[in-house]
């Protein structure tokens, strides 16, 4: 188990090094706001754990292991910026402020169920090996709502929608991961799905439905 304040130091390293070379120890005091001195006490811990390795004078560079811890973290941080920015409507600032206190308690199991509601961050790192399974909603199955036939329920699985507003919609109309729906019919003339919440009934637009990706049940 890593701790809360080893984490935060991982990460300095991660993102320093992702600018090229090791991290040295001003540099990531500075990002921490703390002593050089401390820096140079905690990675030298970090190194005893296998998670860093460490060169005087040189700075230092995280091991295989480090690398994938911090890297899930990454990822977790910008899950968190990017709900708070784009469903939230957060400013930036709060939400990096918010997803620093947030990325140390936030289990993968959230990670991944945030992740099918707003999809993967879009940034440099990707979604590469490290991190497939924990927010890579390509490998996911399903149908899409609309394709539902009438009288027949399914599972929410996740949603597939680039647009911040309707993301915002259809989590407001309950439209989330895990939800039980069941499509009771459609209006004519490709007008509103109607689609049956446990006791309530939601007219949808049909653009809305093949937003919603679903897995039928047997």
């Amino acid at each position: 188990m890593v701790s809360a304040n080893r984490e935060d130091y991982l990460l300095a390293i991660y993102r320093l090094n992702k600018e090229g070379g090791p991290a040295k120890t001003t540099d990531v005091a500075e990002a921490l706001d703390v002593s050089p001195a401390s820096v140079t006490e905690m990675v030298k811990r970090l190194s005893e754990d296998g998670l860093v390795e460490y060169e005087r004078y040189r700075g230092a560079n995280l091991t295989p292991k480090g690398y994938r811890h911090a890297h899930r973290m990454h990822r977790k941080h910008r899950l968190v910026e990017k709900f708070f920015v784009e469903v939230l409507e957060a400013d930036v600032d709060a939400a990096h402020s918010s997803a620093c206190s947030i990325e140390h308690n936030f289990s993968d199991e959230a990670a991944r169920k945030l992740c099918r509601i707003i999809g993967s961050p879009d940034d440099e790192c990707g979604c590469d090996d490290l991190c497939e399974d924990l927010c890579d909603n390509r490998k996911l199955g399903g149908q899409r709502l609309s394709e539902l036939k009438e009288g027949e329920t399914a599972r929410v699985s996740h949603l597939i929608c680039d647009s911040p507003e309707k993301v915002r919609k259809l989590i407001a109309m309950g439209l989330v991961p895990g939800r039980m729906v069941k499509l009771e019919g459609g209006m004519p003339m490709k007008g509103p799905m109607v689609i049956r919440m446990e006791d309530s009934l939601v007219a949808l637009d049909r653009e809305y439905t093949s937003l919603v990706m679903v897995d039928k049940e047997e």
